[in-house]
């Protein structure tokens, strides 16, 4: 039996448009929340895999970082890329490209994609990141956290998701992966303004927050989970 092809535009759509507005708001979300994680050599050659329609990418090329490329097997995606003239492929096979790109990068990034992979091919694919890195080079990944208050829905709100992650799982992966240098960091996509409306939400969020670490510490014990990261996502920084 052949592999379907799944077309994952009609799963983003409900989330990411090509509209200006859009695009415009997305790169003030990275500007604000992802740049900063990346090295302050703006000629480093960065690779951003899964990059979707590439809005990582426009607020790197923003904030003037000069090699930005990225790739995905979603054709209207690519599209999507090469409208707003970014340097992106379309790759059937991630694995292949990053063996045959060995050493090249300083930064690969993967926003929301790990989960995406068969959890028998994850380890292998961050072996291949590694290979494609260059020595002192950065993997940056957030992935949907497994202990937020939202795990059930983020695992299964996407059909092309195959596992969420915690804290210790994720380090599993990449320290088995070749990495040994690992951080995890919370990482949010709540974003909260001056508004009146937005001053509301950022109430809720901090009343069920505080319940939620209250939970864990009742489950865990206090000096486990007042550690444990209750953001909506993880993020990964790994140095080869």
């Amino acid at each position: 039996m052949s592999k379907r092809q799944l077309d994952y535009s009609r799963h983003y759509s409900h989330w990411h448009s090509n509209d200006a507005s859009h695009v415009k708001k997305m790169i003030a979300f990275y500007r604000n929340n992802a740049v900063g994680f990346f090295p302050p050599d703006k000629d480093a050659k960065i690779l951003d895999v899964g990059c979707g329609m590439g809005f990582l990418l426009l607020a790197l090329k923003e904030a003037g970082y000069k090699n930005v490329s990225g790739i995905d097997s979603d054709a209207s995606q690519v599209r999507a890329c090469k409208e707003n003239g970014l340097d992106v492929s379309l790759i059937a096979d991630t694995f292949e490209f990053l063996k045959e790109n060995a050493g090249r990068y300083q930064v690969i990034s993967g926003f929301d994609l790990i989960e995406h992979i068969p959890t028998e091919f994850q380890i292998d694919f961050v072996e291949n990141v590694h290979t494609a890195l260059a020595e002192g080079g950065h993997l940056l990944l957030t992935t949907p956290n497994a202990n937020s208050f939202l795990a059930s829905r983020n695992r299964y709100i996407d059909y092309t998701h195959h596992v969420l992650f915690t804290e210790t799982s994720l380090d599993f992966v990449l320290y088995n992966g070749g990495f040994k240098q690992i951080e995890i960091k919370p990482f949010e996509y709540v974003v909260f303004n001056a508004s009146p409306k937005s001053w509301i939400h950022r109430l809720m969020f901090s009343f069920f927050r505080f319940f939620r670490r209250l939970e864990m510490m009742a489950e865990t014990g206090t000096t486990v989970g007042r550690k444990i990261p209750l953001s909506f996502n993880l993020l990964a920084i790994a140095k080869k």
